[in-house]
């Protein structure tokens, strides 16, 4: 049947058919930015989720302090023992073990703090700086 066809009309509708698909195929720049702001949308949806999640804490241990008192520690983290936590709080009492190490001249012997979650504990490790 195609030798029947003239060769010009053949490359035609050859060439048609590819535009027909490739038109199809092709998303609009558009659609491309909305697509994209939907997914930061949800990135930071989830990252809010993440970050509110609630974890029992009963118990709070710090470890690796030397430096401070154990009332200074006492006085941090006694309002958050036996309460539902997020992430927020928990940066919040790493940020002030940190306030409390400048505020009794300790800034400079701070090298990290970390902390983790096991079994309804947070324990919290303070790294300080060799002072030998």
């Amino acid at each position: 049947m195609l030798s029947k066809i003239p060769k010009i009309t053949a490359i035609v509708l050859f060439f048609l058919a590819i535009f027909l698909n490739l038109s199809f195929a092709q998303v609009s720049t558009i659609q491309v930015i909305r697509s994209e702001e939907v997914l930061e949308k949800e990135r930071v949806l989830r990252q809010k989720i993440d970050e509110e999640e609630k974890v029992l804490i009963k118990k709070i241990t710090v470890e690796g302090v030397t430096l401070l008192t154990e009332d200074d520690i006492k006085n941090i983290i006694s309002p958050f023992q036996k309460e539902w936590l997020t992430k927020t709080k928990i940066q919040q009492i790493l940020e002030s073990i940190k306030e409390t190490y400048a505020q009794n001249g300790y800034k400079a012997q701070l090298n990290g703090i970390s902390y983790e979650v096991k079994r309804k504990e947070l324990i919290i490790k303070v790294e300080e700086a060799n002072t030998q």
